[in-house]
């Protein structure tokens, strides 16, 4: 930046004024010089306070700053700067620090509690409110974040413009936004992401910039720098809390509970530069209106500041404010102002776009721009944002109790570790839960206390619980950016009711969770005597503990069909899928070791294990049956690389690995065909295009399924492997698809109408429709995320550990699987209505309902596994989760179904 070479220079004064900016042009796209729009006063830096470039060694834009280096100046910044403190708010996977800057003035910083305090009694109607003096003091607090998309990195290059001028800049006007507002500045969000891109870029920039489009430094390799170390979008996380980055982001802003919040982004470099409100007819309906009429007074600074450089920018088109989930909506539903940035991105130094050559210089610029303009509308409508808490909170209050739903009861039976897994989220989003007092039966389902648990709708985060627990199915507008369901007890597989009318009675709380650790695992039996450990295969914590004891080459065997087995005076009883390791069968050498594993996996992993001391059962099978199965340790390869789902690919490693200790190995697809499957048991294929496997390739699968590998394919992958490994034939080489596009979009696949695309009968004018229409129609066929229903078959080897035979999926995409001959293959089918909550078209429901979910069929010594949803959906879909963990333990044990033809 040219006022920050000069102040390293010579420390001199950088005099600014918007009247400047517009007679000049050309010196507003450097960085500093853009606070000619957003604020129009005379200030200067102090010489006292390091530029960007005397820490990074290069100027602001010159490279892609690294994670370590923009640290080191936030650093730097603290210690120069009485204005400035950093805090750490936790680590990435990959163990790099979440900082946050701390920007107000001197004196704020002495009662920052006081500030706090202040902000929390606005949220909470029943607590002695600021008097108006309190409020002409208190300042108003503005959450700044960055690049939580790793390579839309001009947000966090940004930020070190944005620091700079909290630390350095000096004036009148300066100081009053400093006394006025505390600024919590989250450089970025996505720091495993943005090392990845820098590198990338960095390594590919010359000396020349090249801003042909195709050239390589724009085109990163699969999964790119956008995601995590898990490849997970960390913008779609802030709902479901499965990312230790959004675990920290989220304790930080329950503690500030910032007024206004910006999400800094990018988008196609053929774009120009968007800020919100967004499309006003997809906010979410329990957003306040007052919401948006904030948002578009704050839009007019954005403008303002646009305007002075004439930069192209658009606002209430594209993008929305339904799901609740992403950085710019999370806010909304609990009071605060939510504002999403999109820039257009260079990904690169310099790129040629329909708008002309887009240089990384002047993306940081816009987004320098508006941050300040972010920062002056802050301080400009300090009141109406401290009313419009006030009047948030005190109008949820009064939703709630005119609300004929009193409480949701919930509960998650034979598997507390899966409850307290829902508990936990709830309480990180500031939900009050208090354990079920009493028995309740209410809708058909009964409610025990010691497993259940009342959300009670009268509390301060009425809104939120609301959108966690609903299921809505209608709604305004018919396309959605993201997904139309995210219903809470769905994903987890829980029991739920609303509780209204009779059902609720306020005796029904109990005792408020305040902690939602799953109860420690239990040792029923004398161990000395003992013959078989045994124990169920429902709970949630299981897979970890089989996977432990078969990486350990223990005998293992499962209960095609239950048993029961005597303990004490007592029988215990045991469904399909029962987990057996017999003491007797094992390797001398490693009974000790049998012993002290059982004993670990009761005291780590929470597993009740009951000691058999006898192979005899009172009922059902008995230890030694032919129906105990042999189980092997599972060696997984996953297919993961260009064509291919990143999101998918890193949710089933992140469940794999970090949530159940597998070991996963991974190969790019067009590595495939040199490696050798017989190291494997199975192959993963996760959503995404196949069509660059060859015919050797698809062959050499064919021959490993044959002897014995299973395939486990979701998605479009399912379908892919329906024509590819299953047909008599291989059918003709699709078409490869293009890259995934920078956000993920809704799916594609059109509806298959009555007749071929475009004919018409002989004796009717052909169809007609309105041009401007088409989009909104297409959008309206697609489902870009609902949650449907199916009926699964507990005595399916996929479907063990499932107790009630209906099971809530995540639906995306318009594919279906096509039924096989063979009618025993079908582990689950959607239902007759399919639909629990989000938007689906009536023409897709039809289509969709009683087509197969899960299909599993024998090719001689192996098996194809194909399931039509993604069943580890971001991470947080854990009623699916058994389903994808069974096909890993148990789908060798599928046999073939084949019936013989009498005829024979």
């Amino acid at each position: 930046s040219l006022p920050g070479r000069r102040d390293a220079l010579n420390g001199g004064r950088a005099v600014i004024s918007r009247s400047l900016a517009a007679l000049v042009p050309a010196l507003a796209a450097t960085a500093v010089l853009a606070a000619a729009g957003p604020l129009p006063v005379e200030f200067d830096y102090d010489p006292a306070i390091p530029t960007p470039a005397s820490v990074l060694g290069h100027e602001v834009g010159e490279w892609h700053v690294r994670h370590d280096r923009l640290v080191r100046y936030m650093e730097r910044l603290a210690e120069a700067s009485e204005r400035l403190t950093l805090e750490v708010q936790g680590t990435t996977h990959e163990g790099r620090p979440l900082v946050l800057l701390t920007a107000t003035a001197p004196a704020n910083h002495r009662r920052l509690e006081q500030i706090r305090e202040a902000h929390r009694a606005l949220a909470d109607p029943a607590r002695p409110q600021p008097s108006d003096e309190q409020l002409a003091g208190l300042p108003v607090t503005v959450w700044l974040g960055y690049s939580v998309h790793g390579n839309e990195a001009s947000g966090s290059n940004a930020a070190l413009h944005v620091a700079y001028f909290l630390a350095a800049a000096r004036g009148p006007e300066v100081d009053a936004l400093l006394e006025e507002t505390v600024v919590l500045l989250d450089p970025a969000l996505n720091p495993d992401g943005l090392d990845r891109f820098a590198t990338w870029v960095n390594m590919h920039r010359g000396r020349v910039a090249v801003a042909d489009p195709a050239h390589r430094e724009h085109r990163e390799v699969w999964p790119g720098g956008r995601t995590n170390h898990y490849w997970f979008d960390l913008n779609r996380d802030w709902l479901l809390l499965v990312q230790p980055e959004t675990r920290a982001r989220v304790r930080t802003l329950r503690r500030w509970r910032p007024l206004l919040l910006g999400d800094y982004h990018e988008m196609g470099s053929s774009a120009t530069y968007f800020f919100q409100p967004g499309v006003p007819s997809r906010i979410n309906p329990l957003v306040p209106p007052g919401n948006l009429e904030l948002t578009r007074k704050i839009a007019q600074h954005h403008r303002r500041a646009l305007d002075a450089a004439g930069r192209l920018y658009y606002s209430e088109e594209t993008f929305d404010d339904f799901y609740p989930g992403k950085g710019s909506t999370y806010p909304d539903l609990w009071g605060s102002i939510g504002v999403l940035f999109e820039q257009a991105g260079a990904r690169g130094q310099v790129q040629q776009t329909p708008n002309g050559k887009l240089t990384f210089a002047m993306a940081i610029d816009n987004q320098f721009r508006t941050s300040l303009s972010m920062l002056r509308a802050a301080r400009e409508h300090r009141r109406e944002l401290f009313e419009y808490r006030r009047a948030f909170f005190a109008g949820a209050r009064t939703a709630a109790a005119a609300d004929e739903v009193r409480a949701w009861v919930f509960a998650v039976p034979g598997d507390p570790a899966r409850a307290a897994g829902l508990v936990e989220l709830l309480l990180a989003h500031g939900i009050r839960v208090h354990e079920l007092a009493r028995a309740i039966e209410t809708g058909g389902r009964r409610f025990e206390p010691g497993g259940a648990f009342v959300v009670p709708v009268e509390q301060e985060q009425y809104r939120l619980l609301r959108a966690l627990f609903e299921r809505r199915t209608e709604f305004a507008d018919t396309t959605f950016y993201d997904v139309s369901a995210w219903t809470l007890p769905l994903a987890f597989g829980a029991r739920d009711a609303a509780l209204r009318g009779r059902a609720w009675d306020p005796r029904l709380l109990g005792k408020p969770v305040e902690s939602a650790a799953p109860p420690a695992g239990t040792l029923g039996g004398p161990v000395e005597r003992a013959y078989a450990y045994v124990f169920d295969w429902d709970p949630e914590d299981a897979p970890r503990a089989l996977y432990r004891l078969l990486d350990a080459e223990l005998r293992v065997r499962a209960a095609r069909q239950p048993f029961e087995l005597t303990v004490g005076s007592a029988s215990r009883a045991f469904r399909h899928g029962a987990i057996v390791v017999p003491v007797g069968i094992q390797e001398p050498e490693r009974v000790e070791r049998l012993h002290q594993l059982v004993a670990e996996l009761v005291a780590q992993e929470g597993v009740d294990v009951t000691v058999a001391t006898t192979g005899l059962t009172p009922s059902g099978i008995d230890l030694g049956s032919p129906g105990l199965l042999p189980l092997a340790r599972p060696r997984p390869l996953l297919v993961a690389g260009r064509g291919v789902s990143g999101y998918e690919a890193g949710e089933v490693w992140h469940l794999l690995d970090r949530r159940y200790g597998i070991e996963l190995s991974m190969v790019e697809p067009d590595r495939l065909r040199r490696t050798p499957l017989d190291r494997y048991t199975h192959l993963l294929l996760v959503d995404g295009t196949y069509a660059s496997l060859d015919d050797k390739t698809v062959a050499s699968i064919g021959r490993w399924v044959e002897a014995g590998g299973t395939v486990v394919a979701t998605r479009r992958a399912a379908v892919w492997a329906g024509k590819h490994l299953l047909a008599a034939a291989p059918p003709e080489r699709e078409a490869e698809t293009p890259e995934a596009p920078e956000e993920p979009e809704p799916d594609t696949e059109p509806v298959p109408g009555p007749g071929p695309a475009g004919a018409a009968a002989p004796d009717r004018p052909a169809p007609r429709g309105v041009y401007a229409d088409f989009e909104r129609e297409r959008d309206a066929q697609r489902i870009s995320g609902a949650i449907f229903e199916v009926q699964i078959d507990g005595t399916h080897p996929l479907a063990w550990g499932y107790r009630e035979p209906q099971l809530a999926v995540f639906r995306s995409g318009v594919h279906r699987l096509e039924p096989g001959p063979d009618p025993f293959e079908t582990v689950a089918v959607y239902t007759g209505a399919p639909r629990l909550a989000g938007y689906a078209s009536a023409e897709n429901l039809e289509r969709l309902a009683g087509s197969p979910a899960v299909i599993a069929t024998r090719r001689q010594r192996g098996v194809v596994i194909r399931i039509a949803d993604n069943p580890n959906f971001r991470g947080f879909w854990r009623g699916t989760e058994r389903l994808y963990l069974n096909a890993l333990f148990f789908g060798p044990l599928v046999k073939s179904t084949k019936l013989r033809d009498p005829r024979d």
